[in-house]
């Protein structure tokens, strides 16, 4: 299992002096999120402060661009990163790629497929020079004239897709090199509906469970003390009120019997009562979505629940230990059993 660094929340500036710091660390690789500033500038900065370190986008909001703009921006970031860049898209929702982006919105699995397709459309006409003739259902590509074809390289940019519900992941089996999945999600959830729906895809493209990478952000609660435990479990059951309150979720809270608990968080947050959603996440729920400890029972904790079900993981709100070579024990613990 590997263990990644994600920047959610970071500006560019912050980003590359965080990439630099989880590369001396030993994390494996960083991930960029389009929060409050562009994943490829993000990404960017990572490129070109680290040497090592791998990095992706996790994930870049596909809707909001066209596929020849996302691959223009994956081509430079493979070239800068001497190969080290992956490319993650998310579909985002309605509202935000509407409201927010002023972008169209159709269903979002068939658009992605389209838009992935599209993708490695234009990075083979990069690539091999073969003529650019892509025309799917929403995106048509067919025209690159010599002086609008980037220099060429020989990189393989991995294209992967954020995805919760089982349409989203057979894509990913489908179609995509690794799947970016959400921290809202346990064994049973897992077992019953991610693992399935992606073997579903995989068995459309006649490919093996290895031709994609798993990854999840989780929640990881850590402190050395009570004190430290007790702001982190606050801050973590606020922010899965926050994902449980949107209706995508209800499936994943069904099966540990969390279901009816959706619509009371949504019916709260249209009338802004974020304390009170917090306040109706027990300790059972958030046990059975977070992981709970000193940092060093991290390592452990993670791959007793899933192992063999992941192969990255990142902790969504990062690391509360300053000294690395403390760090540096606990991470190379998601690379060895304790035995």
């Amino acid at each position: 299992m590997l263990i990644d660094h994600s920047l959610i929340g970071h500006t560019s500036t912050r980003a590359a002096t965080d990439a630099a710091w989880a590369e001396s660390a030993g994390f494996d690789g960083v991930w960029t999120t389009e929060s409050v500033t562009d994943a490829f500038l993000q990404s960017m900065a990572v490129s070109l402060t680290t040497e090592r370190i791998g990095v992706g986008t996790a994930i870049a909001v596909a809707f909001a661009r066209n596929p020849m703009s996302t691959a223009y921006a994956a081509w430079d970031l493979a070239a800068a990163s001497d190969g080290r860049f992956s490319l993650g898209l998310g579909s985002q929702i309605e509202a935000h790629i509407t409201r927010r982006f002023s972008m169209p919105w159709s269903p979002p699995v068939d658009r992605m497929r389209d838009y992935v397709a599209a993708m490695r459309a234009i990075f083979d006409a990069w690539r091999n020079g073969t003529r650019l003739r892509y025309e799917g259902d929403t995106y048509r590509h067919t025209l690159m004239s010599p002086v609008f074809t980037p220099p060429h390289h020989d990189h393989e940019i991995p294209i992967g897709v954020a995805a919760v519900g089982p349409k989203m992941t057979e894509l990913a089996g489908e179609s995509c090199d690794f799947a970016i999945l959400h921290g809202m999600i346990h064994p049973a959830y897992f077992d019953d509906v991610t693992l399935p729906a992606l073997q579903r895809g995989l068995d459309t493209s006649g490919r093996e469970r290895s031709a994609v990478t798993l990854s999840c952000p989780l929640f990881m609660v850590m402190g050395d003390d009570e004190e430290a435990i007790a702001a982190s479990t606050a801050e973590t059951k606020g922010q899965i009120a926050f994902y449980a309150s949107t209706p995508a979720y209800r499936r994943v809270l069904d099966p540990i019997g969390y279901g009816e608990l959706q619509p009371e968080l949504q019916q709260l947050s249209r009338e802004g009562k974020w304390q009170e959603m917090s306040g109706l996440i027990d300790d059972d729920l958030l046990h059975h979505l977070a992981f709970v400890g000193r940092p060093e029972d991290m390592p452990s904790l993670v791959r007793e629940r899933f192992d063999g079900r992941l192969d990255r993981v990142s902790s969504y709100f990062g690391w509360p230990v300053d000294d690395p070579d403390r760090l540096g024990e606990i991470l190379a613990g998601f690379h060895t059993d304790d035995d």
